[in-house]
């Protein structure tokens, strides 16, 4: 099925989890830049978030924040 679909059809077809990971990546950048963090210091976390993708920003959002 994938083998027979157009370059411009599997973009179609991706477009919604891009952006769900590009909203993903916004928004945990926006909460490192307002919250405290725990274990590492901000400059790792963004590392962690940009190049962890999905994986990398569930995990800071779940255990690297510091919550009040």
């Amino acid at each position: 099925m994938v083998d027979k679909l157009s370059a411009f059809e599997f973009i179609k077809l991706l477009f919604p989890l891009i952006i769900i990971q590009l909203g993903l990546v916004v928004f945990s950048i926006y909460r490192l830049s307002k919250d405290k963090v725990k274990y590492f210091p901000k400059w790792v976390w963004f590392l962690i978030i940009v190049f962890g993708e999905i994986l990398g920003c569930l995990i800071f959002l779940i255990i690297g924040r510091e919550r009040e």
